[in-house]
């Protein structure tokens, strides 16, 4: 029996067979022809690449539909078919030559000071690869499993879960990775157990036969001894049993046992993921990243994204939405709109982003405006650092509200409007943001630990400032709760940590009262503050 430990990407405890997954290398024997005669095998095979793309779109849901989609998309982007077309030119075959360039594109991304645009790098690694073995005659058949079982490779890739039957993955375990990727992303959504950064070592083992993948602690147990399997066996009887109480939880209300009232909702991204949370327990959706809804480099216009607003509304069945507005810049690229820094997370993104781009935002704010008249919508700006940021947006949201009366048409007057709390000068100048008219404020602990410490959070050499307490990010939260209780206004607080049950009495006791987190996450945070005493000793509950 061997222990390997990781980071757990997604919770939950299973135990099966391991099926190793082996991503081709660089193909043997290539016979590289004339330059002209690589550029057009290269050609066709991104179509056919895109083509299959489309298929596992197609047949996904959701989020993964819009992961796919992403993948399809960057086959179009023109810096990759640059760097290919130069290297055939120069001589290259087309496989050599697209391996080069998705390389050099992943490292450019990996790059990024942001933890959700760096991990797209996997992505594009993914969609080359797809092109890359077309070129050499590879087979891009699914996995094809006989039985259940876990899924191991050194990374795993969106198109390696969504190829498969849901009900044939019963966990992933991966050498390298990280809880911000697209493949885990996908596995949270689906309810797969996950564990990253097991190290390579793991994948020695001869074989790879069965295993225990703890995810709930980041373990990953190879060939487990007796007495590992029936301790895991009561674990997943337990959880069984814990399920079914949850399924009780999801229509009880998230009262404390002092009596505190608490509201749970969740981070979506689209209708379905907003349906999938509705269902989970989701008393609305506190963070709705309006941004997933561009696509091929195209910000779609203001009717559009109305209707898109629209959407989420229904399928939120009259609870609250809460919708960001455009965080471009830094983690999310857009073609025509990005621009170049030497350091994306402290350049152009978020409000500053719209601001820079003012018909952008006007035509995002009249979407705004007119569906928050179809429902209980509200709207936050993303990186807002100070009173000035809030004044000149609210400028444009005047603005908004001016071309819309002048065109007669039909939008809430009085929408709802918060600042997101991801810089430490939004907590320092809470007071005047809420002075400036600020409606609510909504913590972005992921962003705002990063900022607070200078802490990359794509570099795992810095995990340990977002694992567990914070202390100067908890007196940045204090702040913030301090100048929302003088002014009246109702505090959420979202990010990763949010779906860990502990740290979220820790947010419940400093006064966070609307916590928003993945959907899968809703009903084990509510069993943990069902019975939280907010009241008593923080000690006195262990």
């Amino acid at each position: 029996m061997q222990v390997y430990k990781g980071v757990s990407a997604s919770p939950g405890l299973v135990m099966g067979p391991i099926y190793r997954i082996h991503h081709s290398g660089a193909g043997l024997g290539r016979i590289v022809e004339l330059p002209v005669r690589e550029q057009a095998l290269f050609d066709a095979a991104v179509v056919l690449a895109k083509d299959e793309l489309r298929q596992l779109e197609e047949a996904a849901e959701g989020e993964d539909r819009d992961i796919i989609l992403f993948q399809r998309v960057m086959l179009d982007d023109p810096a990759l078919n640059r760097e290919v077309q130069e290297y055939i030119a120069a001589g290259a075959g087309s496989a050599a030559a697209m391996e080069r360039a998705a390389a050099i594109c992943a490292r450019r991304i990996e790059s990024v000071d942001d933890e959700y645009i760096s991990q797209r790098s996997a992505d594009v690694l993914d969609a080359c690869r797809r092109v890359v073995n077309i070129l050499d005659g590879r087979p891009r058949t699914p996995v094809q499993l006989e039985m259940p079982s876990i899924l191991a490779g050194e990374r795993i890739f969106p198109s390696d879960i969504v190829s498969v039957g849901r009900g044939m993955i019963l966990g992933i375990a991966a050498a390298e990775g990280s809880v911000q990727s697209h493949a885990a992303i996908i596995a949270r959504t689906m309810g797969i157990p996950a564990v990253a950064q097991l190290g390579p070592a793991f994948l020695n083992e001869a074989p790879l036969t069965r295993g225990i993948l703890d995810a709930d602690n980041g373990r990953l147990v190879v060939d487990p001894d007796r007495e590992a399997v029936r301790a895991a066996q009561r674990r997943i009887v337990s959880g069984g049993i814990l399920k079914k109480r949850m399924g009780v939880l999801k229509s009880q209300p998230c009262v404390t046992l002092d009596g505190t009232i608490l509201s749970l909702r969740a981070n979506c991204s689209c209708p379905e993921d907003i349906e999938i949370a509705m269902e989970a327990g989701a008393e609305g959706v506190g963070l709705l990243r309006s941004e997933f809804m561009i696509a091929d480099g195209r910000i779609p216009g203001e009717e559009e994204q109305y209707y898109f607003y629209i959407s989420c509304l229904q399928a939120a069945g009259g609870k609250p939405v809460t919708v960001r507005t455009f965080d471009i810049g830094s983690d999310k690229t857009v073609r025509g709109v990005s621009e170049p820094a030497l350091n994306p997370a402290l350049g152009m993104r978020g409000i500053r982003m719209s601001l820079a781009r003012p018909q952008m935002f006007l035509d995002q704010v009249c979407a705004l405006l007119r569906a928050a008249a179809k429902g209980p919508l509200q709207v936050m700006f993303p990186m807002i650092t100070c009173a000035e940021d809030w004044r000149l947006t609210m400028e444009l949201v005047d603005r908004a509200k001016a071309q819309l009366r002048q065109r007669g048409v039909p939008f809430q007057e009085d929408t709802v409007f918060g600042s997101m709390i991801e810089v430490p000068s939004a907590a320092l100048l809470a007071p005047e943001l809420a002075a400036q008219g600020c409606g609510f404020f909504s913590i972005g602990t992921n962003d705002l630990t990063q900022y607070t410490y200078a802490a990359d959070r794509l570099d795992g050499r810095f995990s340990g400032y977002f694992a567990g307490e914070s202390t100067a990010v908890h007196r940045l939260i204090d702040l913030t709760i301090a100048a929302a209780k003088q002014a009246g206004l109702p505090v959420c607080a979202c990010g990763v940590s949010t779906s860990d049950p502990g740290r979220a009495v820790r947010y419940a006791r400093q006064g966070v009262r609307i916590l928003s987190m993945e959907a899968s996450s809703i009903l084990p945070v509510k069993a943990k503050l069902l019975e939280a005493d907010l009241a008593a000793p923080e000690t006195a509950q262990g």
